[in-house]
Order: structure tokens, then C-alpha cells, then sequence
């Protein structure tokens, strides 16, 4: 064999490491969308028609999101409903080795209409004109709400149903005061640490045997 054809075989070989190396060595591709940007304001909403956010990342190690109702470490692809009671902006980072790429999707939220505040200035008509109204005003009762737990629940888990019942469970118990989204992320892993801790149970933020027998004792019936 040639000198000439060593010599190039070396250089291939130590080449083709660099080249690949330099070809490894680029920021996740990171692909962040919104089901619909724009919604009306709903305290109550149905939960299938509630805007999903969705995103999907390529040569990424990890994800983040932060914003309104969102935080903390995500799966690297995946989709989350949100409910903002106000107009949001929703970000997501996603790392490797070699840096970051950052995301970020806006969802514009109506006001609904404020029957309270058209109450206000009908008691202040009523007020000017010199009669009154003796009537107490309307109550909505707190609608009724009971569920079983079933299954464990952590961080990131799939079970939107039962997160969902999760995360409202939390809020009548006063430690959470989130969306209900459906995912279990930061502020819910959070809120069931508080829970844990308010009942007596290890606040691991993972919602097992002990933490499943609280709620449904309390929510179940």
C-alpha cells in the first residue's frame, strides 16, 4: 500500500470522529404550539374544549416549562391543557450539552361577563332613585364534587382525570391555587407536599397509598 493511500486513510479515520462530533455537538429543535389562542374566561369550563398546548423536541436531555399554570421539568414531548383566568404567555426551554433553545406561545383570554360588578350598579340605581330591594341576593351554592384515587400519581404522570380531581381536591383543601390543567407538575407537586405535611403524611410530593387513602376519605364518599 501506498504512502499517499496511508496517509489518507489516516486522515479519514481521524476525520470522521471530528465530523461526527461537530454534527452531535447542536441545540435541540424544539417545537412549542397552542390548540387555539384565543379563549373566553370560564371558572367552570368543559375540560375537552379547554386549549392544549403541545410541544415536541428533538437531541433535547431535558425540558422546563414555565409561565401561568405551568412549571418545572416536563417529558421531553408531550401536551398539557390549560385554563388561564387572564391572557398568559406559555415558555418551554428545552438543554443539551451544547446549549438551549426557548419557546414561547401567547394565549389571549376574554373577560367574561361580570355579573357582579352589573349587580353593584344595579343596587346603586335602586339607591339613587330612592327604593330598595329587600330580597337577599342569590348564593350559588359550591357545586358537588367526589372522586376515587386508584392509581399513584408523580410528577409527570398521564392520568389527567385523576390529576385533574387532584388538583381540585387540593384546592378545596386550601393548598392549591393553580389551574385545573390536568398535569402534574410543579405547583400541584408542591401543593400535595403541603397537603402530606397539613395531614400527618411524609411530604414526598408523590401521591401513594397513604396520601390515596386521605383524599378518598375525604373527597371519596
Amino acid at each position: 500500500m501506498s504512502l499517499k493511500i496511508k496517509v489518507s486513510m489516516l486522515a479519514a479515520a481521524v476525520l470522521i470522529p471530528v465530523f461526527a462530533s461537530a454534527q452531535a455537538v447542536t441545540s435541540p429543535v424544539l417545537s412549542l404550539s397552542l390548540s387555539k389562542t384565543t379563549m373566553t374566561a370560564s371558572a367552570n369550563p368543559v375540560y375537552a374544549t379547554l386549549p392544549t398546548i403541545s410541544w415536541v423536541s428533538l437531541d433535547a436531555v431535558s425540558c422546563s416549562a414555565s409561565g401561568s399554570g405551568w412549571s418545572g421539568v416536563t417529558s421531553l414531548s408531550g401536551s398539557q391543557k390549560v385554563n388561564p383566568s387572564m391572557t398568559a404567555t406559555y415558555t418551554m426551554t428545552c438543554t443539551n450539552a451544547s446549549g438551549s433553545t426557548t419557546k414561547s406561545v401567547t394565549l389571549t383570554v376574554v373577560p367574561a361577563t361580570n355579573l357582579q360588578t352589573a349587580g353593584v350598579i344595579g343596587g346603586y340605581q335602586q339607591l339613587m332613585s330612592g327604593t330598595s330591594n329587600t330580597a337577599a341576593p342569590a348564593v350559588s351554592a359550591q357545586p358537588a364534587f367526589s372522586h376515587v384515587w386508584n392509581r399513584n400519581l408523580q410528577m409527570g404522570s398521564s392520568n389527567t382525570g385523576d390529576i385533574s380531581a387532584l388538583q381540585t381536591a387540593l384546592t378545596r383543601a386550601g393548598v392549591y391555587s393553580g389551574e385545573i390543567t390536568g398535569g402534574f407538575y410543579g405547583k400541584t407537586f408542591t401543593a400535595v407536599q403541603q397537603f402530606q405535611r397539613n395531614n400527618g403524611i411524609e411530604a414526598t410530593g408523590f401521591v401513594g397509598p397513604q396520601t390515596r387513602a386521605r383524599l378518598n376519605a375525604l373527597f371519596g364518599n
